[in-house]
């Protein structure tokens, strides 16, 4: 039996909501009915509002895949302009379709594997390409026009207390001013300009009122306040052009990126006013000296907090963050929860414990010092573990085991199957139980293969703990003639290095550590403070540990180490 599928693709989310996609599907059906297929719903594949410029598509990744997987023989598509929007693009997957022998039907073009089929889909490609750039270079040069004519239509939504009233003529589209919504408006601009609050002290106080978003929130999100209050529009100028399209970087996977343009090159735009011009630039300014206060109270302008950055909620996943409190005259400074002071999600708040600085620095930083010290712990606790599980079968036994078992069921499965079919027996297995069976059978052998990949060569297990601890050990000896007088920005350092982060739970303190390969040919490492936010594609402190890589099974049995 054919195994066929269909995709099915539109660029907008206007497209997505008129159902043009669904007419897409009902046509490519009906073809596949007429050529007297069977279309299961499985292999219905279909991207709405995504653009055809990326390849980047969950419907088209999910079909590739099962291309990929042996399990499709024909795929019906609209057009080839529904498949990608880039020349290129329709070639490499043609390509990769052809390689694994799966044939691909246009409804309005006919396939041939031939050279002059392949060049004028090719052309065509083209065609569209240049038919899609030239509309967009149109709809650009369209709305500039109409922005320097000062018509609100090229804004699009219209921003909170306003009303977009729309006209036929798009040149006599206007913005109305909404009383409810601009009383909201004023309000939080007096707050910010007159009282000088934050903007989450705003986001409080419009929640003790009750006031909801215009989508009907009860809680208001920081970044809409923040845009409220820099809008020029509820000064009367609402501005055109305040965002641009620019060539995507290299890790971000959309085609283009989106940045925001100087204020010069603003074309503004007249609309009614709902606040004046002088509370307006009172706000700014109060915005950014909000701004510069929690710069310097990020960089530790008040107090500096040796493990900013690391410590999460073991309750709820927020990061604990540093702060300070008075109490008869004295000051303390601890950890706590974000939760139990974020209000902005509508969540409730996190009941986790608050933990002194103090206390918590002394106890991390005597871990990672019996860590650097003895840094064999990290191979005793993995044969440890080891030793635990001696007796259990080993997992290349297991694995062949399950697929004897698989591989066996297949081939009774295909045997009574085929040998009824010869003795003309329908009665004992249908043709939809046996496509079924074999569909569930083959499924679990992929599950094994996937399982066995993720398996660690042990002797693979035993060098990346060699490197691991042999990096230990360097620095170690370039720094234990003054461990006990570092300075905070090595300590940092050090920490920031080799732990991943530590988790605050009701009763205990875990800690992850790192683990990571050294670098080569011998470097020496340098103990710069790092003042980014640590993820795990960053590079650390230490350049002695320059490339990293996770030994996953390694890093199960000895992250989490309790104080």
């Amino acid at each position: 039996m054919i195994t066929v599928a269909l995709y099915a693709r539109v660029s907008s989310k206007s497209q997505a909501q008129n159902n043009t996609i669904e007419s897409q599907i009902a046509e490519l059906k009906h073809r596949i009915a007429a050529d007297k297929h069977e279309l299961l719903n499985e292999y219905e594949f279909k991207d709405d509002g995504l653009s055809g410029w990326s390849l980047e598509r969950e419907g088209l990744d999910a079909l590739r895949d099962k291309v990929g997987e042996d399990q499709i023989d024909k795929i019906y598509i609209h057009s080839p302009d529904r498949l990608s929007r880039k020349s290129a693009h329709q070639m490499i997957l043609l390509d990769e379709f052809e390689k694994a022998g799966v044939e691909v039907i246009f409804l309005n073009h006919k396939t041939e594997n031939n050279p002059e089929s392949k060049l004028l889909l090719g052309m065509q490609g083209l065609v569209a390409e240049y038919e899609c750039t030239k509309i967009m270079e149109r709809s650009r040069r369209g709305k500039l026009h109409r922005a320097k004519k000062g018509c609100v239509s090229v804004i699009g939504i219209a921003p909170f207390g306003y009303n977009r009233i729309k006209h036929v003529d798009r040149e006599k589209t206007k913005f109305e001013i909404n009383e409810e919504e601009a009383k909201i408006v004023k309000q939080i601009f007096m707050w910010v300009g007159q009282e000088r609050i934050s903007i989450r002290e705003v986001i409080r106080r419009l929640r003790d009122k009750s006031i909801r978003t215009r989508t009907g929130k009860k809680v208001w999100c920081p970044i809409i306040i923040w845009k409220v209050l820099r809008n020029p529009a509820y000064k009367g100028q609402a501005a055109f052009g305040k965002l641009k399209r620019v060539e995507k970087r290299e890790r971000n996977k959309q085609k283009v990126s989106i940045c925001r343009t100087d204020e010069d090159s603003w074309i503004y735009i007249p609309v009614p006013k709902i606040v004046d011009e002088g509370l307006f630039n009172k706000v700014q300014k109060q915005l950014d000296e909000n701004r510069k206060r929690a710069r310097m109270q990020r960089e530790g302008g008040k107090k500096k907090y040796l493990l900013q950055g690391l410590v999460v909620c073991q309750n709820c996943g927020y990061a604990y963050s540093g702060a300070q409190c008075g109490v008869e005259g004295k000051k303390f400074s601890y950890y706590r929860c974000s939760s139990t002071i974020r209000i902005t999600d509508g969540r409730e708040k996190c009941t986790n414990k608050l933990v002194r600085t103090d206390m918590l620095e002394t106890a991390i930083w005597e871990k990672v010092k019996n860590l650097l010290k003895n840094p064999e712990i990290i191979k005793n606790e993995y044969h440890r573990r080891i030793a635990e599980n001696k007796n259990d079968e080993s997992s290349d036994k297991k694995f062949a085991r399950r697929e004897n078992q698989i591989k066996q069921g297949i081939e009774k499965l295909m045997e009574d199957y085929y040998s009824q079919e010869n003795v003309g027996d329908k009665g004992y297995i249908s043709e939809e139980e046996f496509k079924q069976t074999m569909k569930r059978m083959r499924e679990r052998l992929r599950g094994i293969e996937e399982e066995k990949k993720k398996v660690v060569d042990q002797k693979a297990i035993e060098k990346g703990m060699n490197l691991i601890i042999n990096s230990i050990k360097s620095l170690y000896s370039s720094v234990k003639s003054n461990l006990e007088q570092l300075d905070w920005q090595t300590k940092r350092g050090i920490i920031k290095a080799l732990v991943e982060r530590i988790q605050i739970g009701y009763d205990q303190v875990e800690v992850a550590f790192r683990i990571e390969e050294p670098a080569q040919d011998g470097e020496i490492f340098n103990l710069q403070h790092c003042t980014g936010r640590h993820d795990n594609k960053s590079i650390y402190p230490l350049e002695l540990i320059k490339r990293k890589f996770f030994l996953d099974l390694l890093y199960d049995f000895i992250k989490v180490i309790k104080i």
